[in-house]
């Protein structure tokens, strides 16, 4: 278990200081999307996602979890630092304006723009945050954090079907330096490095997901129901005002239960798309967490 430094901090961004920011967490593929489109649409709110100073943060430590507690303060000023240039709102970067490619005047392009004076909270939903939490909380200490469990096996399905994350498989981007645990990858000992490089990509991703929600239960352990906020992605669906309204409770944030609606929850649809061998890597990987959380 990592020892959380807290610490003081003021940072103000586009005229306002960063008060409670709130940071949506999950493995691949488990709904993080959809909760963090409500809470942007929020009113007040600015959520952001994958900016490129926050993901390399993110991957450092997702890829060497030691730097959270060994460098603590350096890593921990590392995500202000990003965060800082994340969240400007300018007329280039602000959802809410044109975009990137609008005719801006070169003399107003990095200014904030006009929506920038109504944002009173920041939040962040980048893939794969999940793995910086630790560090989060060294950098912001009054951070919330929102985190979304969905079933391993639908969430296998999907990581199947995407290149970006079926790209994280390749023994090219695994520099662990011997580090363990790693959740990042799903490995607990080297016992599971053996395992990981030879198993099938079912297995690996199933590896992934379960090493996602261990350290999810971990941080319920850490940070108390205060802070924290576990949703499960199946109770969204058909729940959407009874999930708008626990996002209201915990954040202060005014989510609307219509940005909670959904086209295709994908609930269950590991069952028409995974093959019966993925299945059979799924479950002898994960049987125990699905079991835990409920889905067996």
């Amino acid at each position: 278990m990592h020892t959380i430094m807290k610490q003081s901090y003021i940072l103000v961004v586009n005229g306002t200081k960063v008060q409670r920011p709130v940071f949506v967490l999950g493995a691949p593929h488990s709904g993080v999307p959809l909760i963090a489109r409500a809470l942007s649409l929020a009113p007040g709110f600015h959520v952001g996602a994958g900016s490129s100073g926050v993901l390399n943060t993110v991957y450092a430590v997702a890829r060497r979890p030691s730097l959270a507690s060994e460098k603590a303060p350096a890593t921990a000023s590392l995500f202000r630092e990003a965060y800082a240039e994340a969240w400007q709102l300018t007329p280039l970067t602000c959802p809410r304006c044109p975009g990137p490619y609008a005719r801006v005047p070169a003399n107003t392009a990095s200014e904030p723009c006009e929506h920038s004076s109504r944002v009173r909270r920041y939040g962040d939903a980048s893939p794969d945050l999940l793995y910086s939490a630790n560090a989060l909380q060294s950098a912001f200490s009054d951070a919330l954090f929102v985190q979304v469990i969905r079933d391993g096996r639908d969430v296998v399905a999907d990581m199947l079907e995407d290149e970006r994350s079926l790209a994280w498989l390749k023994p090219s981007f695994m520099k662990l330096e011997h580090e363990f645990p790693n959740h990042f990858f799903g490995l607990e000992d080297e016992q599971d490095l053996e395992r990981f490089t030879e198993g099938s990509s079912a297995t690996k991703c199933a590896m992934r997901w379960r090493g996602a929600v261990l350290m999810s239960a971990g941080l319920r352990r850490e940070i108390g129901a205060e802070r924290l906020l576990t949703l499960r992605y199946e109770d969204v669906r058909g729940g959407e005002v009874r999930t708008a309204e626990k996002l209201r409770e915990f954040t202060g944030a005014r989510v609307s239960a219509g940005e909670l609606l959904s086209d295709d929850s994908g609930v269950g649809s590991w069952k028409e798309r995974l093959s019966r061998r993925d299945h059979g890597d799924v479950h002898e990987v994960a049987r125990n967490e699905l079991s835990r959380l409920g889905y067996l």
